[in-house]
């Protein structure tokens, strides 16, 4: 009588199985999650199925079967009888053991698939907020994790190296004072970026440390215009309006907007605020007809031959409303021939013969809505800033030109009409050319806005943030906090302005309502407890429990007690991250740079580490920010 071959029972196979992915799993130091009892009946019971099925198709395979003839004569019984009946031949018995071994093998997907789906993680419930990696910041299409870079925005350090910027919209920061605002994004980025910069400095913290490496390092032309001081360059608004073009009447009216805002007013202040600005409109006509085509008449009103908001405040002044309306024919005259001369003279005399024919008592509020506005126009600093052109707005991103906008904290009061037209010009000026259509526009400009609020209410950058970064014009708008923001634009405006800032910096946060929304901002966790009971009786029994909850990835206290050091990168469709601010004075790169330009600050330098080697070398001690400032090397000295 032949023997029988035997086979290892399948709960043995299944338990030598088991035991490999434990040691497997016990190797990779991972904790795998293996069925019960109970669980273990069933998948045997599958496996058992499982392999005699797949044995029983594979029994005609190794005896030479197609699949066709399979499919024709398949009987399931048929590995059964070759098993048992004795009978049959030897060379088809054989057959059956790598049949079985066959199915065997297949059952093992059986405890493998479900292993594996009791190891499946469920979705997170309450979110999986987490900060950027270091994969992530390397895979980033929004930051460059590199050590230099001169045309993207610095935003902070991780690591050792620089997060810059790379995508061309907007980025924001929010701190409060005294926090860094101007040592970790201010001056480094003046003192690396390439291009052209516009940067408000109310303090003249940045002219007075950046503008010499910006000038003789960076290879821009450098201007600092401070309307409040004798000591400043000039810039024009009227410079930007020709009303020789056919767009200068439509220029022409987005300046009298920006110089008279219809934003926020209403009732008698609006009505008489659009009279005056309609006023002013008609001698800003007037003053472009005289200088160009009755130039007696500038001479006879005292006025200068200067197209220049100053010029057109004189005018307003001197000029003799019934003398000029009574000179209409002769002026008419003069401008025949030319079109677009005659209709800005014939609008003009409009204009002032409707104020002229005005009553009385309405014509003292349109007057005092007048000389509201130009205020600052009296200021003899102010005329000399405004009645002349140093640079042209015109040419930031042909060349590579810094503009620093430096306004000191004793006249910022004053200061306030002046940063929103200028801001605003800068803005519309270069809505005017698209660098898809003209390729001598070939780099961005950034804007650079320190203390944001303190421009004031720009419909231009609200209305436009969708389309104004396609222009290469960035911002980087910066702020206290975000009731600043709400005050000017309300509470919906500030949020679309925000919005319009994919990158977000974040220092240490005081106002509560501020940390409670950039906490929401930086996303939720699912924190998961256990917790086990046990019952006593008949029987003890012990249960276990797994619950889980939602968590701030950050929560708001935490965002109030960030170090002065530390920081917190909020990027639309990217993971937050949290990073360290790139202080210049703490870091050579920058600090080199400065000594660069400055042999004082360098033999300084060498006296606090006691050596002349301190280029390249790291662990160097820089003199404070006073100290550097008192060299007095590191300013341009285009102004003396």
């Amino acid at each position: 009588m032949k023997k029988m071959l035997v086979l290892p029972p399948v709960s043995t196979i299944v338990r030598l199985i088991s035991k490999s992915i434990l040691k497997c799993s016990r190797s990779k130091a991972m904790s795998l999650k293996l069925p019960d009892k109970g669980q273990w009946a069933f998948i045997i019971l599958v496996m058992c199925l499982i392999a005699y099925y797949t044995g029983s198709v594979a029994i005609y395979f190794f005896n030479h079967k197609t699949p066709l003839y399979i499919w024709k004569h398949y009987d399931s019984l048929l590995l059964w009888r070759v098993i048992i009946d004795s009978s049959i031949k030897s060379e088809v018995r054989f057959t059956a053991l790598p049949s079985l071994l066959s199915g065997a093998l297949a059952s093992l997907a059986a405890p493998a698939f479900i292993i594996w789906k009791l190891n499946q993680k469920d979705a997170p419930l309450f979110g999986d907020a987490k900060f950027a990696s270091d994969s992530d910041l390397k895979k980033s299409k929004l930051l460059k994790w590199e050590k230099e870079n001169d045309t993207d925005i610095l935003v902070g350090r991780y690591k050792g190296k620089y997060l810059w910027y790379t995508a061309p919209d907007f980025v924001s920061l929010g701190a409060g004072t005294r926090a860094g605002k101007g040592a970790a994004i201010g001056i480094p980025n003046m003192l690396v970026k390439k291009h052209s910069i516009i940067a408000l400095d109310p303090k003249q913290e940045l002219w007075k440390i950046t503008s010499k490496v910006r000038e003789q390092i960076l290879g821009n032309k450098v201007y600092l215009l401070d309307p409040f001081n004798t000591k400043t360059h000039k810039c024009n608004p009227l410079f930007y309006v020709d009303l020789k073009s056919e767009s200068g009447a439509k220029d022409l009216l987005k300046l009298v907007e920006i110089l008279f805002p219809s934003f926020g007013l209403t009732g008698a202040e609006a009505h008489f605020n659009n009279l005056a600005g309609q006023y002013w409109t008609g001698l800003a006509k007037l003053l472009h007809f005289f200088i160009n085509f009755a130039p007696e008449w500038i001479e006879e009103l005292r006025v200068k031959p200067v197209f220049s908001i100053g010029t057109v405040v004189d005018l307003y002044s001197n000029i003799d409303r019934e003398q000029v309306l009574s000179n209409r024919e002769t002026f008419e005259e003069l401008a025949q021939g030319n079109e677009t001369a005659l209709f800005h003279l014939k609008d003009a005399l409009t204009k002032i013969r409707e104020y002229h024919e005005t009553e009385d008592e309405q014509r003292s509020s349109i007057d005092g809505s007048f000389r509201k506005k130009m205020s600052l126009f009296y200021l003899p600093t102010v005329r000399k800033c405004t009645d002349g052109n140093d640079f042209d707005l015109r040419q930031m991103r042909r060349e590579d030109i810094t503009v620093y906008v430096g306004v000191n904290a004793e006249d910022m009061i004053l200061a306030y009409d002046f940063l929103n037209l200028f801001f605003n010009l800068v803005v519309e000026v270069t809505l005017r050319e698209n660098p898809d259509f003209d390729p001598t526009l070939k780099h961005d400009c950034l804007l650079f806005l320190d203390e944001f609020p303190s421009i004031g209410y720009m419909p231009i950058i609200k209305k436009g943030s969708g389309y104004i970064a396609g222009y290469k014009l960035k911002l980087l708008t910066i702020y206290q906090n975000i009731s600043q923001l709400n005050e000017i634009y309300g509470t919906e405006g500030a949020k679309t302005l925000l919005s319009a800032h994919p990158c977000r910096v974040i220092y240490a946060v005081s106002e509560e309502d501020d940390a409670k929304k950039i906490s929401e901002k930086l996303g939720y966790i699912t924190a998961r407890s256990k917790g086990s009971s046990k019952t006593s009786g008949k029987a003890t029994s012990r249960s276990n429990s797994e619950n889980e909850a939602q968590r701030a990835l950050v929560l708001p206290q935490e965002l109030g007690t960030l170090d002065f050091s530390e920081e917190m990168i909020i990027l639309k469709g990217e993971h937050p991250v949290k990073a360290e601010k790139a202080l210049y004075y703490l870091d050579n790169y920058f600090m080199e740079r400065l000594m660069l330009v400055s042999p004082k600050l360098t033999a300084l330098t060498a006296s606090i580490n006691r050596s002349n080697k301190i280029f390249g070398v790291k662990g160097i001690k820089y003199p404070s920010k006073e100290k550097m400032l008192s060299v007095g090397e590191l300013e341009s000295e285009v102004l003396l």
